[in-house]
């Protein structure tokens, strides 16, 4: 990857960016469209030539750099069965010419299984055969989370109605905090095997919610077979809030950054578990709010908290591991479903950067990541991954230390620096994304950087998937940098 060359190539001989996109567009516009949009077009040359910088590699790493290609995918629209297909057309022919390996889609749990039991796919079958026609790649999202309460979530999808109502009488069903309130962004890792979900009309059996998300898989699976692996060549498994396996602890509609969230273990379910492994109850009073700093509550403050002792050590490692035989249930599920299909499973890790730099690591231990002098969160999930031959995907790829402001202690590079040594050492593949939409060439110039690093300490990197499509990625003024950027990832 490196830095943009101008022979097209990352040679460390050639390390100028290739000059003729910005000069071209600036010879071509100017000839017609006169001085009013003269600023425009410097500005886009500007972005071109910035992405023109000394790579991050010290040049004692540049030794080390074994660089691979790198697929590039980019994020449909969250609704993508929303956008018109002829705009989907012009897009998609865009991403064609620009070299993108394929495109990932969301299909929505509520938007197919609207009664129990019952599927329809009908929606979504315009949106895969224009990726056909085009012969673009899809990365499919098993989306078993509401869609809403992640930054960028600019739609909103709910659970499926069946099960919306049956929160209203069961709100444990749902993931709760020590204030009393309830997440509505996914299922609780507690009733996982809790048979009390209903089943399709005529049937008195019920279900669990591993086996409404192992039949929604299953038959995925049946109505899209002739399009495996060809076609949909990859299945990112929902693991949790935003598909992510965590927990919810930082949603939306009551956090705001660099908060550090607050623990979701109050339902009954996860309450009665967490009892019966650790001997008490979960812990109360952890925070007065979501938007917390560590050094404001007694159990992260770095001096003495309640993190570092014995009691905390064992609740976190219990907490964690709750998370963790969920994880296991869905990949171990998932592998079975599409066994013999060729495609390949995915799972994401979200990029959890604030106050990483924190002693207590709260943010990542509250969302289920507890890291210690002992104990690695990412390890333990990077084994797991592994073990069911699942690509370790990260998010934040984007982000730079210098860009998070002091008070957040974050570090988005520590972490991809860190997650990205345990795949390697587990031999697990990797998988990057941004973690916000960007259309500024200094965060491109940083992926491909975080890709080199990433590959120089031995990650199998598999694939990068953009957040976002949308008008702005294929319009005249950033198409050249984005269409270098492909370039760059695909050396």
């Amino acid at each position: 990857m490196g830095e943009l060359s101008e022979s097209g190539g990352s040679d460390s001989g050639s390390r100028k960016y290739l000059q003729f996109i910005g000069t071209g567009i600036t010879l071509g516009l100017v000839s017609f469209v006169g001085y009013k949009l003269w600023n425009v077009v410097r500005k886009t040359q500007r972005a071109v030539d910035s992405l023109v910088r000394k790579s991050t590699l010290t040049e004692s790493d540049s030794d080390k750099i074994k660089s691979a290609a790198v697929p590039v995918y980019v994020m449909c629209d969250l609704d993508v069965t929303a956008v018109p297909i002829s705009k989907l057309r012009r897009q998609f022919r865009a991403l064609k010419r620009a070299g993108v390996t394929g495109v990932m889609m969301d299909f929505w749990w509520s938007k197919v299984e609207t009664e129990p039991g019952v599927y329809n796919w009908s929606i979504y079958e315009p949106v895969l055969q224009l990726a056909q026609q085009f012969e673009l790649k899809v990365q499919a999202v098993m989306s078993f989370h509401v869609c809403g309460e992640c930054d960028g979530d600019g739609v909103f999808v709910p659970l499926p109605e069946f099960v919306t109502n049956l929160a209203r009488d069961q709100p444990d069903i749902l993931f709760n905090d020590e204030f009393g309130s309830t997440s509505a962004e996914c299922l609780s890792f507690g009733v996982d095997h809790e048979r009390i979900f209903p089943s399709a009309s005529g049937s008195t059996a019920s279900r669990t919610a591993i086996e409404m998300y192992q039949e929604f898989m299953t038959s995925f699976k049946l109505h899209f077979s002739a399009l495996m692996p060809h076609v949909i060549e990859e299945i990112q498994v929902g693991l949790g809030p935003s598909g992510e396996l965590r927990y919810p602890s930082y949603s939306l509609s009551k956090w705001t950054f660099p908060g550090i969230g607050a623990l979701q273990c109050y339902d009954i379910y996860l309450e009665d578990e967490l009892r019966s492994v650790t001997g008490s109850p979960p812990p109360r009073n952890v925070v007065r709010s979501y938007n917390d700093f560590p050094d404001n509550t007694l159990f992260f403050a770095q001096d003495n908290g309640t993190i570092f002792t014995a009691e905390g050590k064992k609740f976190f490692m219990a907490y964690f591991e709750r998370m963790y035989r969920h994880g296991e249930d869905m990949l171990s599920m998932a592998s079975k479903v599409f066994s013999g299909s060729g495609v390949k499973l995915s799972g994401k890790i979200s990029g959890i950067h604030w106050f990483r730099k924190h002693p207590s690591r709260a943010s990542e231990a509250i969302a289920g990541y507890y890291c210690s002098e002992e104990f690695n969160a990412y390890g333990k999930l990077a084994e797991l991954f592994k073990k069911y031959n699942t690509v370790f995907l990260f998010t934040c790829m984007e982000k730079k230390d210098s860009g998070e402001g002091e008070e957040a202690m974050a570090s988005p590079e520590l972490l991809v620096k860190e997650t990205s040594e345990f795949v390697a050492a587990t031999q697990c593949d990797y998988g990057g994304e941004n973690a916000l939409e960007f259309k500024d060439a200094d965060s491109y110039q940083m992926i491909l950087d975080q890709v080199d690093a990433c590959q120089s300490r031995g990650a199998a990197f598999k694939s990068f998937t953009l957040l976002r499509l949308d008008d702005n990625l294929i319009s005249w003024s950033h198409y050249p940098i984005f269409n270098r950027f492909v370039q760059e990832m695909s050396k």
